[in-house]
């Protein structure tokens, strides 16, 4: 993977403008198409060759780390900060509530969040802490008597899935998508 931050001390003027018109038209195209949306389509939607695009994203989980980061990232502090709240139960509604928010506003989201990035690179790392730290957040609801005792991340990760599937289908996603997580939420809840 590219290291974005070192990408962006040493690219000249045009490249710079070229790499920024290819984030900004992959953002749109994930937003509209999700995450598989095409790399050709990307580059005519940035006004570049395909061969540009692939100069600064060789791979499209380099585009989708680039493109995604502050959204992974944001995963990471949305459950750092949910487990200070005194009632984890609320915490882990809170973080759940987050992540089908970003599901809500970006078809990709949930691809990208399940995508395997590398490990040796910054988005797997905070994925991965994120991960971690749910694990505390279901935990301490566990503890608080909130949780039922066979709830785990997987489970998370289904009610993520199923509302993928409903936002993908619905007439009304932002309705269908509440009533399916309040009904998965009562039914873990003790």
């Amino acid at each position: 993977m590219t290291d974005h931050h070192e990408t962006r001390r040493t690219l000249r003027s045009d490249a710079e403008r070229n790499r920024d018109r290819i984030v900004s038209a992959a953002r749109a195209a994930f937003r509209e198409l999700g995450a598989d949306a095409p790399m050709k389509a990307i580059a005519t939607r940035a006004g570049v060759g395909t061969a540009t695009l692939y100069r600064r994203f060789p791979t499209r989980g380099d585009l989708l780390a680039y493109v995604f980061a502050d959204r992974l990232t944001g995963c990471e502090d949305s459950v750092h900060a949910c487990l200070t709240n005194p009632d984890p139960w609320r915490g882990l509604v809170d973080h759940i509530t987050h992540l089908v928010r970003l599901q809500l506003e970006d078809r990709a989201f949930t691809a990208v969040f399940l995508y395997e990035f590398p490990p040796d690179t910054p988005v797997h790392h905070s994925r991965r802490e994120a991960q971690s730290r749910l694990g505390q957040l279901l935990d301490a609801a566990k503890a608080a008597g909130d949780l039922r005792e066979d709830v785990d991340e997987k489970d998370i990760m289904v009610l993520l899935k199923a509302n993928d599937g409903v936002l993908r289908w619905a007439t009304d996603p932002e309705e269908e998508s509440r009533r399916l997580v309040e009904r998965f939420l009562r039914a873990l809840h003790t």
